[in-house]
């Protein structure tokens, strides 16, 4: 139970300082929409520099803020399932769904970000470019993870009729 415990303590902490991010992130979209100077600073994101001075570059900026905003959600969504874990809540339709969401928002996190980054390679480079480049950023990580939570979610949907049958024979 340390491990569940650790786990449970870092998760708070990295969703404590995600919600951080996502004020300063929006306030950050908000002025730049507004704005109608170019931003000098270069924004990097899973590689890929972005200059924001024009209105495509700006929505790309926003559906990133949106794909980070459901990896937060999927983050809490894990503190939930780790919480019930804790309370020794284990095969329950809670936690099940609970997983299949975690997957869910993991996946969507990961389409906003991968098609977007897609789209300003076309319209400002005019090639398209994939990189399967590895780390926790990549696009293939992040929705292969929101597989892995699906399939967790079906492979406890099964422990659960499983352990209902068992109960049942006995």
């Amino acid at each position: 139970m340390k491990k569940l415990q650790f786990l449970k303590t870092l998760l708070h902490f990295i969703w404590f300082f995600s919600i951080i991010g996502i004020i300063g992130m929006a306030i950050f979209i908000t002025f730049q929409f507004f704005s109608n100077d170019p931003f000098d600073i270069p924004i990097k994101i899973n590689g890929e520099i972005l200059l924001a001075v024009d209105l495509t570059t700006k929505i790309i900026l926003t559906f990133m803020v949106i794909a980070y905003c459901f990896f937060v959600y999927g983050i809490y969504h894990l503190k939930k399932v780790l919480d019930l874990f804790s309370k020794r809540i284990i095969f329950d339709e809670s936690i099940i769904l609970l997983l299949y969401q975690i997957g869910l928002n993991f996946i969507l996190a990961s389409l906003f970000t991968g098609l977007p980054l897609l789209f300003y390679k076309i319209i400002h480079e005019g090639n398209i470019g994939i990189e399967f480049g590895g780390g926790f950023s990549s696009f293939l990580f992040t929705s292969s993870l929101g597989l892995f939570f699906m399939v967790l979610s079906d492979v406890f949907k099964v422990a659960k009729t499983m352990k209902e049958e068992n109960e049942l024979t006995v």
